[in-house]
């Protein structure tokens, strides 16, 4: 019988050591268009000034259920966003990246990687990258790490439209 129930026990240890080791594995998510070629930028947010690309981010992330922590701006086409998922179970922090892209110029594959290990560094919930650009096809080789939404231009236009939120 004590055999049996050490067995059980070791067998549970085991079971849960999987279970966390699989969870820290999970893969980027992307939409099925994370890219596109080179072209016109997506309707409605193309020609973007960073005021308005900032205020159209922040309220599409409160429009998601976000609340807003904080807000710095790493560059003159760039915005760090900190906010809380107020959810009980499914919440979290979430660590949000915004560029506001330049024409005809891809999302490097480093600066996801960049946002995947701020988030496994500073032990958030969730990242994700906003851009009105679009991602470099390299972007799809980027199979593991902590959870990151990649967002383009059309995904990004799309959610605006979703939510209601006005490009202007």
């Amino acid at each position: 019988m004590f055999t049996l129930v050490a067995v059980a026990v070791l067998l549970g240890f085991v079971l849960i050591g999987l279970i966390l080791f699989s969870s820290r594995r999970t893969p980027v998510v992307m939409e099925k268009d994370f890219y596109r070629d080179r072209g016109a930028p997506p309707a409605g947010i193309g020609g973007l000034a960073m005021p308005q690309f900032e205020r159209l981010c922040l309220k599409l992330l409160e429009e998601m259920g976000l609340v807003v922590d904080r807000v710095s701006r790493p560059s003159e086409r760039e915005l760090d966003i900190q906010a809380v998922n107020p959810q009980p179970v499914t919440g979290g922090d979430y660590l949000v990246h915004c560029i506001l892209a330049e024409a005809d110029e891809p999302v490097h594959p480093s600066r996801v990687t960049a946002l995947a290990d701020t988030v496994k560094g500073e032990r958030a919930t969730k990242g994700i990258l906003i851009t009105t650009g679009y991602f470099a096809e390299e972007v799809a080789k980027r199979l593991e790490g902590p959870p990151v939404e990649l967002i383009n231009g059309q995904r990004f236009a799309q959610l605006l439209s979703e939510f209601g939120i006005p490009v202007t």
